[in-house]
């Protein structure tokens, strides 16, 4: 049901959609295969919305493939906000790219090393603006994992990237830079001739009034060739204001429902479309739904493009909010038991998808901000700072000094502001006006060993309140935890008041940490602490009183997205009138061990062998040896005891039983690929965990 199953590790492929454009860009790509050397490059393709720079990218990953490179595809909305996420997301890709065996001694990291101008890779990175928090990591720790021959990264934003590439010593040499720009005379007639069918005189008038904006164009075309009767008045309307109606105009009713469903979800494969719309979606509703103009194909499902989804939502929104909610509490409640049971890298996915669902649900609680009203169009979204925003950050910095901490208190910040600023700045995020100028910057700091050197100097106190110090020695890689140290915003801003910025910049960043990262921070604000409790912060006093500011006490409230509870946090959001719970880790009872995943495939391993079964047979009630605990098991996978999912038993049985040691076999046993039989194998072994 899942976007996980199947379709997520799929190979991107090209869209049915034909490819018209770009010549110089994908010259440069083929420039890049042709060089002899293929020297570490990285590619920076830039646009604002609906210019196609998915559609580039998937098209450049096509032509990687056909070049016989390994080609990867990363979603930065999907990639998590901490190294070990996101290195956890690369590596389970390039793992299932690869086919690399789940028990094969070799690690796919290793493989990075023999990458070179014979076997090239290519690392795509859809909406990279995303991973801002992970920037200075990114640059410095990532990039120097790769092979320096035979590596290509291409990375995809819609803003350019931050100076600190373009002026780094080793990269900026690296770096080619492509900013996409909107269709050519040439390349819209070429456009609408590929699209064929369409009668002369209604191409002229298309190549005519459009303005070459690729997503309006497609647009323009798609209605067109369904017949559309609309006045020529109208057709400059789909390049120059894509909007609902639009939208709506070149979908077929029938497909209607299907993309209200991916109004709310990033993506969707075929088979969660039909369990949302309890209703089965054929074969060529899903293959029509995938040649409309504003949707595109991910690896994991169709997705709406950008422009369309923030229309269709807005529209949603307004127009039948009640069944709104109604749909995101279903789709809530499908992803729930699959976030349970999925794997690590699945689960993460999930997540993403449940936040997404519940982030207009946190306006429910307005004891500290409301920001329930339309604001995608007044403001845009958090960016990274620059170098040129420093005087504006430290105007905000002290204003928020006034107000928020005493005058003893206040004297590191504005040091503390311009070193972060110098050696982390993707802890630093803003929010503009129409007009471009700063009005609000959160900052929030991964916490590990390098970086709480800079925050135990400046904030002793507040570190020793919050964390261990074996958690301040983290290495970067393995760092799950996002320090929260203060939102500061303008109180000019026309119909907006502080604590309303304020609260729409907590609920951003708190929509970006899955499932695999913990927020923490120390707050005196009283409606503060009263909006984090009210969305599952849970508070505990501090130890002493030197954070206290006045006669406001200092608490420590943290989010712990790696519990376990994470489907019941959610839940409790799209239900207003459910409290929020605590988020708990959980307990085992005194004597009982629970069962790793690891521990089950060592075990089940030596299934044949019921000597080497011994040591586990005491971990099982009512089993005194290796014998009646090789008898106890196979009932299990044979279906003579309930508790194991008729497929798990299928996995199981095949890959340690009737075809031990041979996973080909197995695999073919159960009708799977290779990578697909490893994949629901891990699934299974998880859940069998769970059930000793």
């Amino acid at each position: 049901m899942g976007n996980g199953s199947e379709s997520r590790m799929e190979k991107v492929v090209r869209d049915e959609k034909r490819f018209v454009g770009r010549a110089r860009e994908r010259m440069t790509l083929e420039q890049w295969f042709d060089h002899h050397e293929a020297p570490m490059t990285i590619f920076s393709i830039t646009g604002m919305g609906g210019i196609g720079k998915s559609s580039l990218l998937s098209e450049m990953l096509s032509i990687a493939r056909e070049r016989g490179a390994i080609a990867l595809w990363l979603d930065g909305r999907s990639c998590g906000t901490t190294p070990s996420v996101f290195m956890e997301n690369f590596i389970s890709t390039l793992g299932l790219e690869l086919e690399v065996p789940e028990r094969s001694e070799t690690h796919p990291l290793s493989l990075l090393k023999v990458m070179s101008a014979e076997k090239r890779l290519v690392i795509a990175v859809d909406n990279y603006e995303e991973l801002a928090l992970l920037e200075s990591w990114f640059m410095e720790v990532f990039i120097a994992k790769l092979h320096q021959s035979g590596v290509l990264v291409i990375l995809a934003s819609r803003s350019e990237l931050s100076a600190a590439w373009r002026t780094h010593p080793r990269l900026y040499r690296r770096l080619v830079q492509m900013q996409l720009q909107h269709f050519t005379a040439e390349e819209i007639t070429a456009y609408i001739t590929a699209a064929g069918r369409l009668k002369p005189s209604v191409a002229r008038t298309i190549t005519r009034m459009t303005d070459g904006h690729p997503l309006g164009l497609a647009l323009a075309v798609e209605a067109a060739d369904q017949g559309r009767n609309l006045p020529h008045t109208k057709w400059a309307e789909f390049s120059q204001m894509i909007s609902v109606r639009l939208l709506l105009e070149v979908t077929i009713p029938r497909l209607r429902p299907m993309v209200e469903v991916l109004t709310l979800l990033e993506t969707a494969n075929q088979e969660l479309l039909s369990a949302v719309l309890d209703s089965a979606v054929e074969q060529e509703e899903y293959y029509m739904l995938r040649r409309m103009s504003f949707i595109r194909s991910a690896p994991d499902g169709l997705a709406l493009h950008d422009i369309a989804r923030l229309h269709l939502m807005r529209d949603f929104r307004q127009r039948e909010p009640y069944r709104m909610q109604s749909m995101r509490i279903r789709i809530a409640e499908l992803l729930k038991p699959l976030h349970e049971q999925a794997s690590a890298y699945e689960r993460r996915q999930i997540a993403r998808k449940m936040l997404l669902l519940c982030h207009e649900s946190m306006l429910q609680y307005r004891k500290y901000a409301d920001v329930s009203r339309d604001r995608d169009s007044l403001f845009s979204p958090l960016e990274p700072m620059n170098r040129a925003d420093l005087p504006s950050l430290h105007k905000l910095l002290e204003q928020w000094c006034e107000y928020s901490v005493e005058p003893w208190q206040a004297v590191n910040y504005g040091p503390f502001l311009d070193e972060l600023a110098l050696r982390y700045p993707e802890g630093i995020v803003l929010k503009r006006n129409q007009l471009g100028e700063v009005v609000a910057m959160f900052i929030t700091v991964l916490v590990h060993r390098e970086t709480s050197e800079l925050l135990v100097k400046y904030f002793p106190n507040e570190m020793k309140e919050c964390f261990s110090e074996e958690e301040l020695q983290n290495d970067p890689d393995e760092s799950d935890t996002h320090f929260a140290l203060l939102a500061a915003a303008r109180d000019d801003v026309p119909e907006y008041t502080r604590e309303e910025l304020v609260g729409y910049m907590v609920l951003d960043r708190l929509s970006l940490l899955g499932d695999g990262a913990r927020a923490i921070l120390v707050a005196t604000n009283p409606h503060l602490k009263l909006f984090l409790r009210s969305i599952g912060f849970q508070m505990r006093r501090t130890s002493t009183r030197v954070c206290d500011r006045y006669e406001d006490e200092a608490d420590v409230l943290e989010l712990d997205l790696r519990s376990g509870q994470f489907g019941d946090w959610v839940m409790s959001l799209l239900h207003p009138d459910l409290p929020v719970n605590p988020i708990q880790q959980g307990t085992v009872s005194s004597g009982e061990k629970v069962w790793s995943e690891q521990e089950v495939r060592k075990m089940l391993g030596n299934l044949r062998s019921p000597g080497e079964l011994q040591e586990y047979a005491d971990r099982i009630t009512g089993v005194k040896d290796g014998v009646q605990l090789q008898l106890y098991v196979l009932d299990l996978l044979e279906g003579r005891m309930h508790g194991v999912s008729p497929q798990d038993q299928k996995l199981l049985h095949a890959a340690y039983w009737t075809h031990a040691g041979n996973p080909t076999a197995a695999a073919q046993a159960c009708s799977m690929s290779r990578a697909t039989f490893y994949r629901h194998l891990r699934t299974a072994l998880i859940r069998l965990a769970r059930i000793l």
